[in-house]
């Protein structure tokens, strides 16, 4: 059985769709005729301090500019912020935005959890810790 899909209406999802192209273009500075140049990220991004990276296509040539690998910090390392039981129907942007105050910063949960489905997290009755992004003071109470 195929869980149900949310309205292309659903805000939450109208919200990641704009936050993930903001994301895009800001770490490629946009794209001028297809060439993306390197730009800057939001400071509350998770990529906001991986950096960006430039590779040139073998077969054509042409710089693409990319951002490099971010690596998830071990759930231990992240100050736990609170706890929230996920209720039936929740799904981790309702989740991010209610503990969060972001529906795009679900990833903040899954590091936190170390899940890396946000999917995992959403099951009814489960127990999800809230942490605070790697570098705030607290770390180590997991």
């Amino acid at each position: 059985m195929t869980a149900p899909q949310p309205p292309e209406t659903d805000p939450a999802l109208v919200a990641a769709r704009s936050r993930v192209a903001e994301t895009l273009l800001a770490a490629t500075g946009g794209s001028t005729a297809g060439v993306p140049v390197a730009g800057t990220l939001a400071p509350e991004s998770r990529y906001a301090t991986v950096g960006t990276a430039v590779t040139v296509d073998p077969d054509t040539g042409q710089e693409v500019v990319h951002l490099r690998r971010r690596f998830v910090p071990p759930a231990d390392r992240l100050a736990t912020a609170g706890w929230e039981q996920v209720a039936d129907g929740d799904r981790v942007d309702l989740l991010a935005a209610r503990t969060v105050g972001d529906p795009t910063a679900f990833w903040q949960l899954c590091d936190a959890n170390g899940a890396f489905d946000p999917a995992e997290l959403e099951q009814p009755g489960r127990v999800v810790r809230v942490a605070l992004p790697e570098g705030f003071p607290g770390a180590g109470d997991a």
